[in-house]
C-alpha cells in the first residue's frame, strides 16, 4: 500500500498537477513543548514565545505571494499559521490527516516523570519509529499512510501555485520523504525545528531550501536541507 501512495505522489508531481513551490514550517513552541510534555494529537495553546515564532514566519514570507495556507487539524499549527493568512489574505485548510503522530497511553505525561514501563515504551518508539506502535498509537508508516490522502488533495487542488503548509515535526518528516522522495527510515530522526521554513520546488527533479527564522541569520535562504542548531552563517547563504 506504501508503495502505492508514493507511486501517487511522484506520479502526481510528474504530471505537474502539483504546487510550484510548497513552504514547509513546524509550529511555533507550544505549552506542552515548555513543559517537556509529550503532546501528539492533544491541543496545547501556543506559547509567547511561539506566537513570535508565528510572527517571523509571517514576516519572511511576506514577499512571497502565497496561494494557500494548508495546517494540521491542531490549534498550535493553526495558530502559528494565522499571521500569515491575515497578512496575506488567506483562509486556512485544516486537514486533520496532517495531525501530530499519536503517542497513545504516553500522551499527556510529562518526559521527566515516566515512570519505567512508560520510559520503556518511549525508548522503543524512539529506537523504531518507523515500526513500532506505543500502545493505542501510531508508528511513522501510520501517519504517512493517513496523511498520504491529504497531502495528495492539496497536491491536486493546488496545481502551479505556492503554499504553505503548517505542520508538526514527524508529519513534516512524512511530507518530505513522500514529496522529495527520501528514505523514511533514514530520516527518522533528524530534528525539523521551529527556526526554520523549508522551500521545496517540485518536479522532476525536486529542490530544497532552508530558511531561517531566527537570529542574525532571519530570512537568509541556502540551498539544500539544514536541520538542528547548525549555523547558517557556515553554509553558502542566498538572501531572499
Amino acid at each position: 500500500m506504501m508503495d502505492t501512495q508514493q507511486t501517487l505522489i511522484s506520479q502526481t508531481i510528474a504530471s505537474q498537477h502539483s504546487p510550484r513551490r510548497i513552504f514547509l514550517a513546524r509550529h511555533g513552541q507550544s505549552a506542552s513543548n515548555c513543559e517537556g510534555r509529550i503532546a501528539g494529537q492533544m491541543n496545547p495553546p501556543l506559547t509567547e514565545k511561539g506566537k513570535r515564532q508565528a510572527l517571523r514566519l509571517s514576516t519572511v514570507l511576506r514577499d512571497i505571494r502565497l496561494t494557500g495556507i494548508v495546517t494540521s487539524a491542531l490549534g498550535r499549527s493553526i495558530e502559528t499559521a494565522k499571521p500569515t493568512a491575515e497578512q496575506q489574505g488567506l483562509t486556512v485548510c485544516s486537514l486533520s490527516g496532517l495531525n501530530e503522530v499519536c503517542f497513545g497511553v504516553l500522551e499527556g505525561r510529562l518526559r521527566h516523570q515516566l515512570d519505567d514501563e512508560s520510559q520503556n515504551l518511549l525508548d522503543q518508539w524512539t529506537k523504531d519509529k518507523t515500526h513500532f506502535r506505543i500502545p493505542h498509537g501510531e508508528n511513522l508508516i501510520d501517519v504517512r499512510r493517513r496523511a498520504t490522502p491529504d497531502l495528495l488533495r492539496v497536491l491536486r487542488e493546488n496545481s502551479g501555485e505556492t503554499i504553505l503548509i503548517v505542520g508538526h515535526r514527524h508529519t513534516n518528516l512524512v511530507m518530505l520523504s513522500a514529496l522529495l522522495g527520501w528514505d523514511l527510515h533514514c530520516i527518522k530522526d533528524i530534528p525539523i525545528q521551529s527556526k526554520y521554513v523549508y522551500e521545496l520546488h517540485l518536479g522532476a527533479t525536486p529542490r530544497i531550501y532552508t530558511i531561517c527564522l531566527t537570529g542574525k541569520a532571519r530570512g537568509r535562504r541556502l540551498e539544500g536541507f539544514l536541520s538542528g542548531d547548525a549555523v547558517m552563517s557556515s553554509c553558502t547563504e542566498h538572501c531572499l
